[in-house]
């Protein structure tokens, strides 16, 4: 199979996941702001055509760090577990801020959903955060999607928000997960691959890990791909930098990294989405 066997089926996509990492919103002002103009029309463009659209947002933590650097009671945060909760605490409220003050110029509400994994430990925890997500999405208001770090430990995180994205992605049965990240996709011998159908061992032992304030890397992008992959959900990783990356990775199908969605798409129960993160939390999609 080929990429552009693909096309019908990403042009199609009726609800897509959109993952942002924190180099995106962690660099100049006038970079943060050139990249979320573009977002907000692509979203818009989104759903003028009738799609519904989650977000899945990493940058608390960085936003945070930022905000301590003008209070002198704060010398030189570090990277200790109390120290990233409450920098992320500080942070959050500015993200999500940022975020509206942006999507409220063209009209679209926005909603802040933070969850962990204890949030989907129990049946009445899952069935509360999906009915959530279904009651934003039918009433038109964006998802805005974090991990809640300012109370997570590290024993009890999804680790990254590339995870996080596909768990998403599971739970509002998404047909298509969107990555956003500084490079151009996943690279071998320097080049961009343009798709993946299958992630084996030798992709996974030739992907980079963090290269800036994230926690991922593509290898979490490519284990994030893998989650999806046996639910039929293709993943595109792509160059968050590109003018309206978003809407052209969909009506295209051609930036970036697609990976995986040769399959027939199917819904996650309960159990299969809790049995992930076990998995996940046993060492089985982490580095």
């Amino acid at each position: 199979m080929n990429r552009s066997d693909l096309d019908e089926k990403i042009r199609n996509a009726n609800t897509v996941v959109i993952k942002i990492g924190s180099a995106r919103l962690s660099g100049s002002e006038e970079e943060v702001n050139d990249f979320l103009f573009q977002l907000v029309a692509d979203v818009r463009h989104l759903r003028d055509q009738g799609k519904k659209v989650v977000v899945v947002s990493s940058g608390a933590i960085a936003r945070g760090r930022k905000m301590s650097e003008t209070l002198p009671s704060i010398v030189n945060a570090g990277d200790s577990l109390s120290e990233k909760q409450a920098l992320a605490a500080m942070g959050q409220n500015r993200l999500v801020n940022l975020y509206d003050s942006f999507f409220s110029k063209v009209n679209l509400p926005i909603a802040q959903i933070l969850f962990g994994v204890l949030d989907l430990e129990t049946g009445e925890g899952f069935k509360n955060l999906k009915s959530t997500f279904r009651q934003l999405l039918d009433w038109g208001v964006l998802p805005i999607v974090n991990e809640n770090d300012s109370v997570a430990t590290e024993e009890l995180k999804f680790g990254d928000n590339d995870v996080l994205s596909a768990v998403v992605s599971l739970i509002v049965e998404a047909d298509i997960l969107v990555i956003l990240t500084g490079v151009s996709g996943f690279l071998r011998e320097g080049k961009t691959v343009s798709y993946l159908p299958e992630v084996g061992s030798e992709e996974l032992a030739n992907a980079g890990g963090p290269s800036g304030p994230g926690t991922g890397g593509m290898y979490t992008k490519l284990k994030a791909a893998t989650i999806l992959k046996e639910a039929g959900i293709p993943t595109g990783i792509i160059d968050g930098a590109e003018k309206n990356c978003v809407r052209r990775f969909l009506e295209e199908n051609r930036l970036g990294t697609l990976v995986g969605g040769n399959g027939k798409n199917r819904s996650y129960s309960e159990e299969e989405i809790k049995s992930i993160l076990q998995s996940k939390r046993n060492g089985g999609t982490s580095r």
